[in-house]
């Protein structure tokens, strides 16, 4: 049972009318006959399991993407039925509206709109249905919620696919031109072409300069169904905040571009997220695009506070192939990689692997703002942290990896244009 809010005034008039005649009586008798009337008038109204409510919406959507869902209500009762309904999702959902009307005659459906808009991604679910109906005074009612089976898988955004055009657009350019004139790890003859001053004599084609009687040389093209492991960190190098958001939701963007740009090139892609256990992986498919794959996998992860497993990462790429592969390990550079392991295993990752790693750089702005008198003190803080992060890059250059530190909209297209270059110098 409730109570509408229409009873408060009347329950205020009973006030009035005890103040006119001076008797609390009249009071009593007023607020008591206002309380019969309401259990009444619940008592009369319809029961609210007579309406059935069906729902129609996609199974899935992305972050801060609008989807529509459309319920039928449907009075299954003798009666006619009038009230209010409310579905009842997560507020990081963003249902508009939550609450609708209704009137049914018996038997009669209606259908109500409303969207979601999903401001996190994950597994969103509706918790309970509630439907009210009135009575017929309009007093109060019955009220009854039910729970409900609807949800929503919120898929990562992939805000950073407007990079993917551009990059692709490179790719084709780096395979419809002779890039490289001489045989490197990693590439594989293209065609051959006239000789010009400049090019290498390495390049020629002593054979087919012989019988053609004019100097040809072969040029190479960059290997496709090349090896492409991209490693997210989900412990607490992915759990530091950037801004508003955890360093992992950079990782996440960076790894959807990187392989959907690998996929392009023709290469074959392995992703997986570890922190001190393997937490998802996805492996390359013939045929089915790994991006919506990506994205499941990606939707209902989340960072930890536990310490990164670099051995275990290594021993993952160990098990996955003994191709020479362009590794990717995406992880907040710092203290850290050396405490969690990584100097420890980079060296023999280096000597069988092109090893790239990608970090989000924190900038002055993402620091918690102190009073004047801890400025100085907060400044000292911050140029250590610089110095120390610096240090561990230099580390890991002289141990063999490419590092590319930017800020967290910037990582994936820096780490998308790293792995072209590389392709075009022939390392992969």
């Amino acid at each position: 049972m409730y109570i509408r809010f229409s009873v408060v005034p009347l329950s205020l008039a009973g006030v009035l009318l005890a103040l006119l005649t001076s008797s609390h009586v009249v009071l009593i008798l007023f607020e008591v006959a206002l309380a019969l009337l309401c259990v009444l008038d619940a008592a009369l109204a319809p029961a609210p399991r007579h309406l059935s409510v069906h729902r129609e919406a996609a199974a899935s959507t992305r972050v801060r993407t609008t989807l529509e869902q459309v319920l039928t209500l449907t009075n299954t009762g003798t009666r006619r039925m009038r009230g209010e309904w409310r579905d009842a999702w997560p507020p990081s959902a963003n249902v508009v509206p939550s609450r609708h009307s209704f009137d049914l005659a018996p038997g009669a459906s209606t259908t109500h709109t409303s969207t979601l808009t999903p401001q996190r991604r994950g597994t969103r679910k509706s918790e309970h249905l509630t439907v009210r109906s009135r009575g017929p005074l309009g007093f109060a009612g019955r009220q009854r919620s039910r729970s409900t089976f609807w949800n929503v898988h919120v898929l990562p955004a992939f805000t950073s696919r407007r990079h993917l055009p551009a990059r692709v657009a490179r790719l084709r350019e780096l395979e419809g031109r002779a890039l490289l004139l001489t045989r490197g790890q990693g590439t594989e003859f293209d065609s051959l072409r006239e000789y010009v001053a400049g090019d290498d004599v390495r390049a020629i084609d002593w054979r087919s300069t012989a019988r053609l009687g004019t100097t040809v040389v072969r040029t190479w093209r960059p290997e496709r169904d090349r090896q492409v492991i991209i490693v997210a960190d989900s412990g607490r190098g992915g759990a530091l905040r950037i801004a508003e958001n955890p360093a992992f939701d950079a990782y996440i963007e960076t790894s959807l571009l990187m392989a959907a740009l690998a996929e392009r090139a023709g290469d074959r892609v392995h992703v997986f997220v570890l922190d001190s256990h393997v937490q998802t992986a996805v492996a390359a498919a013939r045929g089915i695009g790994i991006i919506n794959r990506l994205g499941e996998a990606f939707a209902d992860t989340e960072p930890t506070l536990a310490a990164t497993d670099w051995r275990l990462a290594a021993s993952e790429i160990d098990r996955l192939t003994h191709q020479r592969s362009l590794v990717v390990l995406l992880t907040t550079i710092g203290l850290s990689a050396i405490s969690d392991g990584l100097l420890d295993v980079l060296p023999q990752l280096a000597r069988r692997h092109t090893v790239l790693i990608g970090s989000v750089q924190r900038s002055k702005s993402d620091l918690v703002n102190f009073s004047a008198a801890e400025d100085a003190f907060q400044a000292a803080a911050s140029a250590r942290s610089e110095l120390e992060v610096a240090a561990v890059i230099r580390n890991l250059q002289q141990l063999g990896a490419t590092v590319v530190q930017e800020r967290a909209d910037g990582l994936p297209p820096a780490i998308a244009d790293t792995y072209i270059e590389l392709k075009a110098r022939g390392k992969l």
